[in-house]
């Protein structure tokens, strides 16, 4: 028994290690989604991993209540309303509604289980992925609360109507309080939620507590008793930043050294032999565009993810990374950088150009008769990739008088979101 826990043990250390190296990858650079079916597709976004290749890491792009128990007969949704008149305060003798509970990125079990089905057929293991940095944002009948929170404070306004003085609602948030919150249109009272934690994987369970305006109960309670959606009432937002990293890329390029001289020289008489750094970048990025060396000097391919060589950049930051390449390897070939002596003066800032580039005269090249192609390797370093994860409320009933709220189980789509038949 021993010799089987310090097994387990030791192969989970060697997991975890793995994993601590490893990062997601571009969906560019390694696309996992080919493999898997349309509704999984539709269902998450998927990445690779930079090291492990039968690693899949998934963002569901739909969540909802969590729920308890999903494989029985009777699962517990992880909510709860109830509701309530007040006797004293602003909304004294109106009826209002308490509710709370937990939202769940992965809620939707059964897309979750035909993902690991077919990652299983496919030799893949699953896992969500880490997110860098998230951002949560709730939607309360069309109102974004600021932080996650809304706590309404109310008073009143004389208003003289036909003669008549009229005491007239004038509501704000103590989060905002320039600007009015109509109780007509707006459903919350109170809410207050905590944001997704940032720095961990995307598998997450968000909490809520609410109170709401009078006038709501009656179409919550139509809600319950049919199970419907909650979009026009209560939905959420989660964006996710997810450090994706990139293959390193392959370049080449063919160089004919009269040709390229020819053009450097022409150039360097155009800015009157003495270019500054600037002039010299400009040089570069006009030189990698041309296809043809023998009229250019320089013809640049990149190496796709076909095995093929092409003219066409993978993407921009490829192009400027081959740019500064090409740069880095042809300037000293082409040009002698010449600097000015300046004498320091302590406090005092110049914008003045401090060297110049002129011509170098390299008869080693020039008599160069066959064009000499060069090969480079660089990466493009890691990029931010956001994706969002969407809450809904559905599925719902009882609540209220019926005590416990119940998951739909008559209808079959909200028994597939658990995984059931």
């Amino acid at each position: 028994m021993k010799k089987l826990l310090a097994t387990t043990a030791a192969a989970a250390l060697s997991l975890t290690a793995t994993q601590a190296l490893a990062a997601p990858m571009s969906p560019s650079a390694k696309p996992m989604s080919q493999y898997f079916s349309p509704t999984v597709q539709d269902a998450f976004t998927l990445l690779g991993d930079t090291d492990n290749n039968n690693l899949v890491y998934y963002v569901p792009r739909r969540g909802g209540v969590a729920v308890q128990s999903p494989q029985t007969t009777n699962p517990i949704p992880r909510f709860q309303i109830t509701s309530f008149i007040p006797i004293f305060g602003y909304f004294a003798g109106l009826e209002l509604a308490n509710l709370g509970g937990s939202f769940s990125t992965t809620s939707d079990l059964g897309a979750l289980n035909r993902l690991s089905t077919e990652a299983a057929a496919l030799g893949f293991q699953i896992a969500p992925a880490p997110a860098n940095r998230s951002t949560t944002q709730f939607v309360l009948s069309g109102y974004a609360p600021l932080n996650g929170r809304v706590e309404v404070d109310c008073d009143f306004e004389i208003m003289v109507v036909n003669g008549r003085e009229v005491r007239v609602p004038v509501c704000f948030t103590h989060l905002d309080p320039s600007q009015p919150y109509d109780i007509n249109t707006n459903v919350m009272y109170k809410f207050n939620t905590l944001p997704a934690v940032s720095g961990s994987v995307v598998a997450q369970d968000i909490a809520f507590q609410a109170t709401t305006l009078p006038g709501w109960t009656p179409q919550l309670r139509a809600l319950m008793a049919t199970g419907a959606q909650w979009d026009n009432i209560m939905t959420a937002q989660i964006d996710w930043d997810i450090k994706t990293h990139n293959l390193t890329r392959q370049a080449r390029f063919t160089v004919n050294w009269r040709s390229l001289f020819e053009q450097a020289s022409a150039f360097a008489a155009f800015h009157l032999s003495s270019c500054v750094d600037i002039e010299v970048r400009a040089f570069f990025e006009r030189l990698v565009t041309c296809s043809a060396e023998n009229q250019c000097g320089v013809r640049i391919e990149y190496l796709g993810t076909n095995g093929q060589w092409g003219p066409t950049a993978p993407s921009d930051a490829n192009f400027v990374n081959v740019v500064n390449a090409v740069q880095a390897r042809l300037q000293d070939e082409l040009f002698n950088e010449v600097r000015r002596y300046t004498t320091p003066v302590n406090g005092q800032v110049s914008n003045q150009t401090n060297s110049i580039f002129t011509m170098r005269a390299n008869y080693e090249k020039l008599i160069l008769e066959r064009n000499e192609v060069v090969y480079l390797q660089y990466n493009p370093g890691p990029t931010d990739f956001t994706v969002k994860t969407n809450l809904n409320v559905t599925c719902l009933m009882d609540g209220f008088e019926m005590g416990r709220v119940n998951w739909n189980m008559n209808d079959a789509g909200c028994r597939a979101l658990l995984g059931q038949p």
